[in-house]
């Protein structure tokens, strides 16, 4: 498949953007969704996919909203390897049901029914998360029970699905199951590869100021070194971004990935446990200058549910995974670059 044309959803995203640069570096050609016109201007100019259009080797569709049926029918010629990032995050809402599990759903099962359309698509990989496999009570106390790519919510979750958060879990569990259930029942010509992150740390290559990169997962690491002391525990499963964009190319290739399968990508080694709190050591251990301007503290509180996880089968098929150290570092650089653009516009 290496030079064949892939399509991606979800590319204007942390992680999208990520898997998309990966897999123009991988030699593939890109079909990249959006869901606005203005989307293509804004990834089109940025540094790291200009080259690429150049050579064209990026195209552009509008899918104004993944969650219709046979919306992707026509975008999906001629295609051979499918990434489906996209999938809403959990921004407060009037109705989650609506604006977050909904559209989790239904824009998996169309994007795969589309595909059953054309017999060039040999692989689907969609992201997932882990917390489509933790219940409820695994992010506040750990599991109490080893987490493996088999595991699933059960019972799995009904309406009313709650806050935001919650209802984000619930749309990732009930996704996957919807995608379980597609495997079993239609029997595609294509295979699936699920894969399911943790928080995902790192550089994001789309933000242009702090404040920019002070949101979702990254988020965690910037709140505690800013001192922030956090009212409930998280799960201390983590994940570098350069991992998650590596595999997910890795993934598009059927002849190396086996398909039908979920991978679980733990950072780390196996065994290695997360300490959130190791943030502030690597703060005033490392960042001394910034903290000296006022920029981090490194006084942040957050205890972690530590859950013992199988990600055996991703190691042995994709390699080692980055560690918590260096995903940290990372996003604590760009902060501090950041706020070093900042201080020298004023």
């Amino acid at each position: 498949m290496a030079g064949g044309l892939i399509f991606i959803t979800g590319a204007t995203g942390f992680l999208g953007f990520a898997i998309l640069v990966d897999a123009l570096k991988a030699g593939y050609r890109l079909r990249v969704s959006v869901r606005r016109h203005s989307s293509i201007q804004e990834l089109s100019s940025h540094p790291k996919i200009a080259p690429y259009v150049l050579q064209n080797a990026v195209e552009f569709v509008i899918v104004p909203d993944i969650t219709v049926e046979g919306a992707f029918d026509e975008v999906l010629k001629n295609v051979e390897g499918v990434l489906h990032v996209a999938s809403p995050l959990p921004k407060e809402s009037d109705d989650t049901e609506r604006d977050i599990v909904v559209p989790a759903i239904h824009g998996t099962i169309s994007i795969l029914n589309s595909s059953l359309k054309h017999p060039s698509i040999k692989r689907v990989v969609i992201t997932s998360s882990i917390a489509a496999i933790l219940d409820a009570d695994d992010f506040i106390h750990g599991s109490k029970s080893l987490i493996t790519p088999s595991s699933r919510r059960s019972p799995l979750p009904t309406a009313p699905y709650g806050p935001a958060a919650d209802a984000y879990r619930a749309a990732k569990a009930l996704a996957l199951d919807a995608t379980d259930r597609f495997i079993a029942e239609k029997k595609p010509h294509f295979s699936i590869v699920n894969l399911l992150p943790g928080y995902v740390f790192g550089r994001n290559e789309l933000v242009k100021t702090a404040d920019e990169l002070n949101v979702g997962s990254n988020s965690i690491v910037i709140k505690l070194a800013l001192g922030t002391h956090f009212p409930a525990p998280r799960p201390t499963l983590i994940t570098y971004i350069g991992d998650v964009a590596r595999i997910h190319v890795v993934a598009l290739d059927e002849t190396k990935v086996v398909g039908n399968q979920t991978y679980i990508l733990e950072g780390g080694k196996e065994g290695e446990k997360v300490v959130f709190e190791d943030v502030n050591e690597i703060v005033k251990r490392e960042f001394e200058e910034a903290v000296n301007k006022g920029w981090l503290k490194g006084e942040g509180r957050l205890q972690g549910a530590w859950s013992l996880v199988d990600a055996s089968e991703t190691r042995k098929v994709f390699g080692e995974l980055t560690g918590f150290e260096e995903s940290v570092r990372e996003v604590l650089q760009q902060w501090v670059e950041l706020k070093k653009q900042e201080e020298s516009r004023k």
